[in-house]
This record gives structure tokens, sequence and C-alpha cells, in this order.
């Protein structure tokens, strides 16, 4: 039999397009060598140099068990032919690899030997022409020494070169990241500093790489709201600077002036920062807060203008006009500060920072007052739009004026009136009073907890007058611009002087107050001589207390006694408390035809006595010459 010599060809394994997870790795090693457990140093040794035993080469189709499905002969074929494909595929590949070769091969021996081109495809004739492809040799040219070390020189200057500009690269980027970082920390050191300081740092919801600062008042109206946010920039040094609108750069603020005949006499204007002084962030934050506020609230005192112009309150261009009802005026105006100095006085100044001070704490109020109203459930949903009232800030102000003024005219009222009485030797005195709580109770006024509770209450003064025979009453003022007052009123308490009494009282302006108060001080002469009719009735001769006990009061309302014989009127001491006197008139009848009139006058010059003969002075005091007349 002939011996078969067999080739052995190595197919190389093909590429998988996709990789094997773990799990199918270790099941395919396991398929091929079997178990981990029967793996052995010697046994792998002797693999890899090719001098495994039979035994540990077939041991792994023992030990690992193949499904049936893989030993069927259906499987087995089909597995087979699969290989003949993938051998014959490889074989045909190898195979143009190799006649690729031999045309190329061919085709370059073509230029030296003509015969070589039966060996080229003829594809290859007919693109390329024959023995176009030659060879040459080229042999390694020795460069001289002084060439060599030119060109080391020069690659060791390149790589110099390249070395040094990478250095200056790396260190101008590391400069500039350090640059980069030390601005950073910077800015945002800068913006935690304003934040600590109080101020609201958030994006902006339309860029979200920008950063803003909320300086503004998150109860303001709707109109400054959205107003009081400003953007932070970074500059060059990585300080932060703000995007100031344009609408705050001026620096306005509502000025008070006070003016009295045409003539400003007091003026009171906030002070800003000095011009030229470097400002920090946070300065110039509280500058357009200021400013953001200052606009708001004229803002809305020409709005409350609007509503008030029947009580003294006028807008005229960038200034509101009030009239205070005294002797002077009040003018809001938005401007900026005056540099040129006003000679004003000392007072006036007062009241004009005094209404300043109080208008801005006024806005405040409003402001927790839409704080309270946004802390409450929202109103149900309507399809008119819902109107913003105006707020009271001026009015509560001005009623606090007027009422000071209207006490102070009222308090020289009574002093011009009781002026007399001191002269005449009357014990009647009266008290000034900050406030009252036995007047006015009528008048259900409340207002919530807030700021300036008691400024947005009616200003209430009391004045107690104490008569004469421990008897007192008291008279008081209040002032409100709002319902249900709006203005002045009086309100006197009841007394009782024995023979009437008087209910509460209530006027409405100074005059009816001040004739309502004379009338009482009558009442109160008449009274006191009842009661001296009555003391000297008790301690005199009995012919005398028959005398006195003639006396009646007929008409205490008009300040009338009468003494009466028999039914008839035998005399007649009627009393008036004037503006600035008491006048006391004693009327003696004669007879049915004739009558005597004696006048008692005191003022604060003095006592006088008139009568049909003229005007004579006197010099006794009211109960003397009460007690002489009744003699």
């Amino acid at each position: 039999m002939a011996q078969t010599n067999a080739v052995t060809l190595v197919v190389p394994l093909e590429s998988c397009s996709r990789s094997e997870d773990l799990q199918s790795q270790i099941r395919r090693v396991i398929a091929q060598k079997g178990h981990f457990r029967h793996v052995a140093e010697e046994a792998l040794r002797a693999e890899i140099h090719g001098k495994a035993p039979a035994v540990a080469k077939g041991a792994i189709s023992e030990n690992e068990p193949h499904g049936d499905e893989d030993h069927t002969p259906q499987k087995r074929q089909e597995r087979l032919w699969k290989r003949r494909e993938e051998m014959i595929e490889r074989l045909s590949y190898a195979q143009n690899e190799i006649l690729c070769a031999l045309d190329f091969v061919s085709l370059l021996i073509s230029k030296q030997w003509v015969p070589a081109q039966g060996s080229m495809s003829p594809a290859l004739k007919e693109a390329v022409p024959v023995g176009t492809l030659s060879g040459h040799t080229l042999k390694n040219k020795t460069l001289p020494a002084s060439s060599r070390r030119l060109l080391a020189s020069l690659s060791r200057g390149w790589r110099s070169d390249s070395f040094r500009s990478a250095s200056e690269k790396l260190s101008a980027a590391s400069s500039r990241l350090r640059n980069d970082a030390e601005r950073g920390s910077e800015y945002w050191a800068q913006v935690a500093n304003l934040t600590t300081n109080g101020w609201a740092v958030s994006r902006l919801p339309r860029d979200r790489k920008a950063i803003g600062v909320h300086f503004g008042f998150a109860e303001s109206a709707p109109q400054f709201r959205d107003r009081g946010f400003a953007l932070l920039r970074q500059s060059d040094d990585g300080s932060v600077y703000l995007d100031r609108p344009s609408h705050l750069r001026g620096r306005k603020a509502l000025g008070v002036s006070v003016i009295r005949d045409n003539t400003k006499t007091g003026y009171f204007h906030f002070r800003t920062a000095t011009k030229g002084q470097a400002e920090d962030v946070n300065q110039q934050l509280r500058d357009m807060r200021d400013s953001l506020f200052e606009e708001e609230l004229f803002y809305e005192v020409c709005r409350e203008a609007r509503v008030a112009a029947n009580q003294g309150i006028h807008s005229r261009a960038e200034a509101v006009e009030i009239d205070v009802g005294g002797d002077y005026q009040l003018s809001l105006a938005y401007e900026p500060e005056q540099d040129i100095a006003i000679p004003t006085n000392a007072e006036d100044d007062l009241i004009a920072e005094f209404v300043a001070v109080s208008l801005r704490l006024g806005l405040n109020t409003v402001h927790e007052e839409n704080l309270m109203q946004r802390s409450q459930k929202p109103p149900p949903t309507a399809q008119r739009p819902r109107l913003t009232t105006e707020h009271a800030i001026v009015r509560p102000v001005l009623a606090h004026l007027r009422h000071k003024a209207e006490a102070t005219a009222f308090w020289n009222s009574c002093q011009a009136v009781l002026r007399p009485f001191k002269q005449a030797g009357v014990p009647v005195t009266i008290e000034f009073e900050k406030s009252s709580t036995t007047v006015f109770e009528s008048l259900k006024t409340w207002a919530p907890e807030r700021v300036l509770s008691h400024v947005m209450l009616p200003a209430r003064t009391g004045f107690k007058v104490n008569l004469s025979e421990g008897k007192s009453f008291e008279i008081g003022l209040a002032t409100f611009l709002g319902p249900s007052l709006f203005g002045s009123r009086y309100e006197s308490t009841p007394v009782d002087f024995g023979f009437c009494k008087i209910p509460t009282l209530r006027q409405e302006t100074r005059d009816a107050a001040t004739s309502s108060l004379r009338h009482m001080l009558t009442l109160g002469l008449v009274a006191h001589i009842q009661e001296a009719l009555m003391t000297q009735g008790m301690a005199a001769m009995p012919h005398s207390e028959v005398r006195y006990n003639g006396w009646a009061v007929t008409q205490p309302h008009n300040g009338e006694l009468s003494l009466y014989d028999t039914g008839q009127v035998l005399r007649t001491l009627q009393i008036a408390v004037q503006a600035e006197c008491i006048v006391l008139k004693v009327k003696n009848v004669v007879d049915t035809t004739a009558m005597e009139y004696d006048v008692w006058t005191w003022s604060f010059r003095g006592c006088t006595k008139a009568n049909g003969m003229g005007v004579d002075r006197e010099s006794g005091s009211f109960d003397q010459v009460v007690l002489r007349v009744l003699e």
C-alpha cells in the first residue's frame, strides 16, 4: 500500500464581530479543557510544550456531558457541511492572495525577463503594460561625521525648542488656570458676602448661567416688584459689579418742605452717599433699594392724592401739596438732594422730618399688609380684574398734624376763656392729657397689630376741666380722615350739677366746642353760687337764712338766679361766661316800671363795675361780689 503524505493546514480563526461575555467564555473553556478542578500545573506546562498525554486530552469529552441533540446524525451532518463551507471560503481567500502576489512578482520580473509575463493574469495584462514596474536597490549612503554632527545638533535644537515651547504653553496654561481660579474664588467670595449680608441671590430664569441679586421688596406693588433685581457681573480681576438698570441711576428721594406765607421755612431730605466716593456692591444695592423705595413711595402718595383731593391734598407735576389747616402747608417733592442750603427754623425742620419718617414707615406698613394678605388663602377667581385700592399713607400723618394744630388752637381758646376766672378768684382749671379713655367710647375703630398701628387709629386728646365744688368733666378731641369722622370731633363727658344734668355732648367745630365749654362754665358758676347760698344759709343768722333762702335758680342754662318775695321777683342775678370775660349782671326791681342794673365784669385786666352812673374799677373777687349782692 502506497504511503500517503498528509499536509496539515492551519486555518486562522476568524475574529468574532461581537465580543463574548464572561459567562460564555467560561462555558467555552470548560467545554474545551474540562472543569477547572482538573487543571494542574504540570498538565498546563505539558500542553504548552505540546506534550499533553492522550488521557488528559480525551478526558474532556468523558467528564463533560453533551446534549442528546448534538449527537443526532442530522446535527452532525449540518455541522460538517458548515465546516466544509468555511474551509472552502478560507482556501479561496488564500488562493486569491497567492495569485495577487504572483501577478505583482511576475510584473516586476517582466521588466528584466520577458517570459515571466506568462504567469501574469489576463486582467493584469490588460490593465498594466508589461515591463512598467521596475525595482532598484538603494545603497545606504554613509554621511560624513560633520553632517552627522550637524544633524544631531539640529535634532537636539529642534527637540529643545519643542520642549521650551511646550513648557511655555504649559506655564501659560497653568497661569491662566491659576488666574481663573483666583477670579472665580474672588467672585464667589463676594457673592457669599452678599448672601451673608442678607441679600437674596438667585439665578436668572431665562439664563441659568447668569446670577442676580434681589434688592427690592417682595411685598411692593407689581410695578416695582419685578424691578428690584440686578445681574451680577464679573470683572477682569474677579470682583463683582452690578449691571445697574438705567432707570435707577438718578438718585431721587421724597423731600418734605414746610411753607409759611409762601416761604419755605422747613425742609428735610434724606442724605445720600458723597458723590465720587468709592462704593462697594452692598452700598450700591442699598442705594438702588432706597431709590426704588422712594419712587414707590411717591407713586403711592400720588395715587392717594387723587382720591383725597377733597381733604386738602393736591398733586402738582412732581410734587404733592397738602393743606394742614393751620398757618402752614406741606410740599412733597420727588427730587434730587439740593446742594444749596435753605434758611429754615428748627421747629419746621422737625415737622418736615416727622412727616418724612412717618410716610416711609407708612409704606412699610403697606408692605406688611400685603404680606399678611399674601399669607392668607387666595380669593376665588373672577372674570373682572381686582382693582388695587389706594393705601392710606398721607392721611394718617395729616390727621395727626391737623389734630395737633386743632388741639393747640382749642387749648389757646380754653386758656383765653379761663384767664378771667383767675382774676375772679374762682378755682377753675384745665389740664391737658395726651389720651382719654372715658371719651369717644362710641367711636369703634380698630387697627391690626402691625407697624404704627396707633398711627392708623384716630388721634385723641383729652382736656380735663376742674370746676368748683369738686365737680369736673372731660372734653375729648379726636381727628381721623377716614370713616366715620372724616375730620375732627369734640365730645364731652356727662356732668350732674344738681339742678340739671348735662348728657354727653358732641361738637363738630372748635367754635361749637368753645361755646359748649362757656356754657358748662356758666352752669358751674350757677352751681357755685347755689352751694354758697346753702352754706351761708346754714352758717348765718336766722334772718339771713330767710333772706338767702329766698333765692332760687330760675334759668340755669341762662345763668339766672332770682330773689322772690311773696311770689314776686325782687332781684335777678344773671351770669354769663363770654370769650374773654365773666359778666355778672344784677337787676333790681324798684317798681313795676323801673329797674336798676349793676354789671360786674372780670377780664384778664381786672374787675370793673358798670351802672347808670359810669364804669368803675373794682378789686373784689367773684365770691365777694356775689355775697355783697345777696345781702
